[in-house]
């Protein structure tokens, strides 16, 4: 039979896993009866202490164990391979930085806690690889960059894949986007999951808090390359980039899902299901010819339905009509 020293790494994990089961097998295991089956003595004091350091057996004297009922001790270690596993997927991101770092010819300074991003690519990838890192939260504010625009058109129900709740998600959309073939619909179903979105306008640069832990800053739209775009893991940045998220979607009109809008349909709102989006759209800020494609009609109806519909509210503005409707629970 192979010395342990002759083994592999797999090989080892089956030698630990049998092991283990003649130790099951003979109930009260020793060192004695472990040799008895063919095993080396030293073989068999070295593999019994990773059992006992994954806490399945415990010594009960020299050269003697004690098997661990295994409805408790493998529960207990599948929740510590868990919490490694999660551990690892974790310090990969940060690996994945020192990589990218590696591969990226550049005299710039090193900053502790901040890597640098040198394009749209490693954005969106540093935008994924953080929003699977989060347990409570993620914030994310977007303005008309290009890797904003990746990240709504690559997925269709979420913007980034996040690994919390859908209401754990809020973000803040510039109006501007809304003019890209697909944006409002992509927003829309990701409001429509449950995540918070609001729309404002003027968003100077996009970016995502994670648990208040980690930001990410895009500045695609400032730069074709996303030239001074960085993560940032140190606590002051994190919590200022938090801070002025929390203002822009505290000033942000929100973006009432359209699932709400027509299970909230009552003989209190007498209103069509088109004029309660056209509204919707109204209040975010969005344009005639943004509303027309997102409803499937022409620019003159747009403009027709909504000259009435401010009559009907007597509304002096366009936004002041949404604001109207949302208020008398319309929309």
């Amino acid at each position: 039979m192979p010395r342990l020293d002759e083994l592999t790494d797999p090989q080892f994990e089956d030698y630990l896993s049998s092991l283990y089961l003649t130790m099951l097998r003979i109930g009260r295991p020793t060192r004695e009866a472990l040799v008895a089956t063919g095993l080396h003595p030293h073989d068999v004091d070295r593999a019994a202490s990773f059992l006992v350091g994954r806490q399945l057996i415990t010594p009960s004297g020299p050269g003697a164990w004690e098997v661990l009922p295994p409805e408790t001790a493998m529960p207990r270690l599948a929740d510590a391979l868990e919490a490694r596993a999660r551990a690892t997927r974790t310090t990969a991101h940060e690996l994945g930085a020192l990589w990218r770092q590696s591969r990226t010819e550049s005299d710039a300074p090193a900053f502790v806690g901040v890597e640098m991003l040198h394009s749209v690519d490693q954005v969106v990838l540093a935008a994924y690889s953080l929003a699977s890192t989060a347990q409570q939260r993620i914030r994310i504010f977007m303005d008309e960059s290009p890797a904003s625009l990746r990240l709504i058109r690559d997925e269709p129900n979420s913007v980034v894949r996040p690994t919390v709740p859908p209401s754990a998600v809020s973000m803040v959309v510039d109006v501007a986007l809304f003019a890209h073939e697909g944006v409002l619909a992509r927003l829309e179903t990701a409001a429509n999951s449950g995540q918070k979105i609001q729309a404002g306008d003027g968003i100077p640069f996009s970016g995502l808090v994670v648990d208040d832990k980690a930001a990410l800053v895009d500045l695609s739209r400032h730069d074709e390359r996303a030239d001074g775009s960085f993560v940032v893991r140190r606590r002051s940045p994190t919590a200022a980039i938090a801070a002025l998220f929390d203002v822009a979607f505290e000033l942000a009109t929100p973006m009432v899902p359209t699932v709400a809008r027509l299970a909230g349909e009552t003989d209190d709102a007498p209103l069509e299901a088109r004029d309660r989006r056209i509204l919707s759209l109204l209040a975010t800020g969005a344009t005639d010819q943004q509303i027309a494609r997102s409803v499937g009609v022409s620019t003159r109806t747009v403009e027709r339905r909504v000259s009435r519909l401010m009559n009907t509210l007597s509304a002096g503005t366009r936004f002041q009509a949404g604001v109207q409707a949302a208020r008398r629970g319309w929309i």
